[in-house]
């Protein structure tokens, strides 16, 4: 890397530092991958234990040190406490990070602490609760987990809000919504298979209980799930 580029962009000169990329271990794994680098749009529709926080946060994060994309937001909604986060002590950062968590924890096994407090220093990490979504532009890479939790009209907002070049990626498993109704995942899905001239820019990946790679339990916990439907 040239002196003059690593002047020209501070975080480029840590470039030595990244990782080597993860391997996807399936084939869902690998088709998500993929599509993140062909999609502006990517939703990872799958039960737990797919590894949807894990190859998500492996990759971005890897994008940001390169100097790939200049800013991650991150985002899902506050459900278990109703739409507020505001029963929550101190200050919006330590009200919100509980809920990031599956995510940030990649992030830290991956680069550590420090780096993950200089992206919040600097402005490339944002951490963004849900109800302050609307009238916000999608910048650089967008990763809404628990999208299930979204409603449609959100995440809507955010794909007509996405600039030039930016990256949207929702996780989520439909069968665990806590909303009334329609959730974000299905009426996407479903409405992207409505309208053809979408699927140049946003790809569905669906994954299913046989693509499991967390544990022998909770893969069986899920399939017992789907098999006798116990709520």
């Amino acid at each position: 890397m040239s002196k003059k580029r690593g002047r020209r962009k501070g975080r480029q000169k840590f470039a030595h530092e990244v990782r080597q990329p993860i391997q996807a271990i399936t084939n869902v794994q690998k088709e998500f991958l993929r599509a993140l680098q062909e999609y502006d749009v990517v939703v990872f529709s799958a039960p737990a234990g797919v590894g949807k926080s894990f190859t998500t946060m492996s990759e971005v994060t890897d994008w940001l040190k390169r100097g790939k994309v200049d800013k991650i937001t991150l985002t899902r909604p506050s459900i278990p406490m109703g739409r507020s986060i505001g029963l929550l002590p101190n200050d919006m950062r330590s009200k919100f990070e509980p809920y990031l968590m599956p995510l940030l924890e990649v992030w830290w096994e991956r680069y550590g602490k420090n780096h993950y407090e200089n992206c919040l220093s600097n402005g490339s990490l944002e951490l963004l609760p849900a109800e302050y979504i609307r009238g916000r532009s999608v910048e650089g890479v967008f990763v809404c987990d628990e999208g299930q939790s979204f409603e449609p009209d959100e995440i809507y907002t955010l794909i007509t809000r996405m600039q030039e070049g930016s990256k949207l990626i929702i996780l989520g498993d439909p069968t665990q919504s806590d909303i009334k109704g329609e959730n974000a995942i299905t009426w996407l899905s479903e409405f992207v298979n409505r309208n053809v001239d979408l699927k140049s820019f946003i790809k569905i990946i669906e994954a299913s209980s046989d693509d499991i790679v967390r544990s022998g339990v909770c893969k069986a916990m899920v399939k017992a799930k789907e098999r006798y439907g116990v709520n």
